[in-house]
């Protein structure tokens, strides 16, 4: 059995040319050559010969007035070349605006941070004042005492059990 040679998409092409008048003498006698041994040229001839012919009893469309404007206006916006959002001038402002944002989180954080450090952890007046209260209480009686040597003695027996606070 003979195998039957398929075309090319370039000569499938120049089929078309061809039936269309499009081709230049040679390429048309190259496609003539084609059809003179190809079963399968002349059939794809024939049906194309045919689909032309059915395409030309279709009605005729006749585009309105402004299809060519409105087409060739969608065209430049597609093709108008596109600028970032970055370059944007509104953009800037926001950028330089979000900085400022975050800086002046940054230093609000950094503020409270701060604040309660050294509210916790530095002593106040009143957190001395509390330490030096069972003192504080018995200041009238340990100012009646004179001297501190008293007062060691009074601890060294165990009936005085405040630590007074000496100058080191």
């Amino acid at each position: 059995m003979q195998k039957i040679p398929r075309l090319s998409t370039e000569q499938r092409e120049n089929l078309v040319a061809y039936l269309d008048g499009e081709l230049d003498e040679r390429a048309a006698q190259e496609i003539e050559q084609v059809l003179a041994r190809s079963e399968v040229a002349r059939h794809e001839v024939n049906m194309l010969s045919r689909t032309w012919d059915v395409l030309g009893e279709l009605p005729r469309v006749v585009a309105s007035g402004t299809f060519t404007q409105n087409t060739v206006s969608q065209l430049q916006v597609l093709n108008a070349p596109r600028r970032e959002f970055r370059t944007q001038p509104w953009f800037q402002n926001a950028r330089r605006g979000g900085v400022f944002a975050g800086w002046a989180a940054a230093l609000a954080l950094s503020a409270w941070v701060g604040y309660s450090a050294t509210n916790r952890w530095a002593p106040t007046e009143a957190d001395m004042l509390l330490d030096d209260l069972p003192i504080i209480e018995q200041y009238d009686q340990l100012t009646e005492v004179g001297q501190i040597e008293f007062l060691r003695e009074l601890r060294k027996h165990g009936t005085f059990n405040v630590q007074p606070t000496t100058p080191h």
